[in-house]
């Protein structure tokens, strides 16, 4: 066992020294996150963006090697407005306390990165510190990006200096005192930026380095799905143990111990891992928030080599003794599978493919046989039966509910804020057609909510009644998100 990412012994310094940077860097780390989850669209994606005279100059395969790096690395969400042209900025992060505005990375000269050295570039992407030392606010997630190999940057800086230049000016932030002083970033970057290359496992394969190295640095997985301490720097002892910002739940991604909370990706098929990734539905879970937007931005332009060795890596994660670390695959018939499924008795070969996702699961009888029906199976039946079934969905159209992430995981952050405001599919390549499943906000109090996602976590997600019930304080809270006004009790 070996502990999965990098930590820094500085990291483990406080900071009653600088009691405005948790607001701070709060308020800016999770600006990315929020902003994209309320302006995430169907719009068609950034292309290479480069004329086809660069790709076929003695530049083109470097340049190429870039555009991937920067689809992998998501680079388009948060460097291109809605309305404008590609890398050129101005994506607004609505914050509490003002707005925060993507800069132009495009190689013009007077607005963009035109007049940057390559040095300069590549302390900006590893440090968090831009030209004539301005330092970046982690929105940018340079804490991940740290990782790049030497090759890569390269490649990044050729690509970018390529790309069309857009003499778009940049846009001036518009945050509050004292959240406009940037030099507050130099603190917070010495207590917890691990500044360091990625270093290859001898002890793993190839595939599994590369999906290490894909997740760590350029997809900066944990910038979502790692918890994050007061000063919102990653906890990196608990790295991809799941994070609530803004109303969505990034879930759990190790397998093992230490929560109740859904049980991770180990005992996921790593075919059902790679199209989750490329079409951001599989048989048990469905992209919501801003995972829609990194599978359509990015991760369905992977290659499949590429999403194997991510889903290797992810399978690879256990929580153990209160960290998280790494384990080889067990040997024999449960091969791949986490400690708390490997040591289940033994099951049917059916009920075992149910359980890996090799077969969808089982309809779930809604009632008690005699007519009698609880108020939250009758919310069921009236509001999500037609579409979902008894629970098991219909394979290639509407996720189980068995076994789904949302119905399993302890927060229902998740669960909640799909069934007030709905949720549409992700176009990709793979899977063109977009399903919306509708909002049921207008048409359901929380009380009725409370209970109809209280009623689908014990049913289906397979928890104690006690821990599966949802409140209604929980559902007012998210239902003043999602803004529609609650219906009338007596509807």
């Amino acid at each position: 066992m070996r502990p999965v990412c990098w930590s820094s012994a500085m990291g483990q310094h406080t900071l009653s020294w600088m009691t405005a940077l948790p607001l701070l860097v709060l308020l800016l780390a999770g600006a990315a996150t929020s902003a994209l989850a309320q302006q995430y669209s169907q719009a068609e994606p950034v292309e290479l963006a480069v004329s086809a005279e660069a790709l076929d100059s003695a530049d083109g395969d470097t340049i190429r090697r870039g555009a991937y790096l920067a689809r992998a690395a998501d680079c388009t969400a948060c460097h291109t407005a809605s309305d404008g042209p590609p890398y050129a900025g101005g994506f607004a992060f609505e914050t509490p306390f003002g707005t925060l505005y993507s800069s132009n990375i495009t190689p013009d000269a007077e607005h963009g990165i035109g007049d940057w050295t390559q040095a300069e570039f590549t302390t900006a992407l590893r440090q968090g510190v831009g030209k004539d030392g301005k330092h970046l606010y982690p929105a940018m997630p340079y804490t991940a990006y740290t990782h790049l190999s030497d090759e890569d940057v390269e490649a990044l800086w050729t690509y970018f200096q390529h790309v069309e230049p857009q003499a778009v000016p940049n846009k001036r932030n518009e945050l509050m005192w004292p959240f406009s002083w940037r030099a507050a970033m130099w603190g917070w970057n010495l207590l917890f930026l691990d500044d360091g290359r990625f270093e290859p496992d001898p002890q793993q394969s190839d595939r599994w380095n590369r999906g290490a190295y894909l997740v760590t640095g350029p997809g900066h997985c944990g910038s979502c799905h790692t918890p994050r301490n007061l000063a919102m720097a990653r906890k990196t002892d608990q790295a991809f143990m799941g994070h609530s910002i803004q109303g969505w739940h990034a879930p759990r991604l190790p397998a093992g111990e230490g929560t109740s909370d859904a049980p991770g990706l180990a005992d996921w098929p790593e075919n059902e891992i790679v199209q989750f990734l490329q079409t951001g539905a599989a048989s048990r879970s469905a992209a919501t928030g801003t995972m829609k937007e990194a599978i359509h931005d990015s991760l369905q332009y992977l290659t499949e080599d590429d999403l194997r060795a991510i889903a290797t890596y992810l399978k690879s994660l256990r929580y153990e003794d209160g960290e998280t670390v790494i384990a080889t695959a067990p040997t024999g018939d449960n091969s791949g599978l986490s400690p708390s499924v490997a040591s289940r008795p033994a099951q049917s070969g059916t009920a075992q493919a149910i359980r890996i996702g090799k077969m969808p699961p089982p309809a779930v009888p809604i009632g008690d046989g005699h007519g009698g029906v609880t108020a939250g199976e009758r919310l069921f039946m009236d509001n999500c039966q037609a579409c979902h079934l008894q629970g098991q969905g219909m394979p290639g159209a509407f996720p189980a509910l068995v076994n789904n992430s949302a119905t399993a995981q302890d927060d229902p952050s998740n669960l909640i804020k799909v069934i007030l405001q709905g949720a549409q599919g992700v176009q990709t390549q793979q899977d063109p057609t977009v399903l919306t499943m509708p909002d049921f906000a207008w048409r359901l109090n929380d009380k009725q909510v409370a209970t109809l996602a209280s009623f689908v976590r014990e049913r289906f997600g397979e928890r104690a009644p006690e821990r599966a019930q949802v409140s209604p304080e929980q559902v007012a809270e998210l239902r003043e998100q999602v803004h529609p006004p609650e219906p009338d009790a007596g509807h």
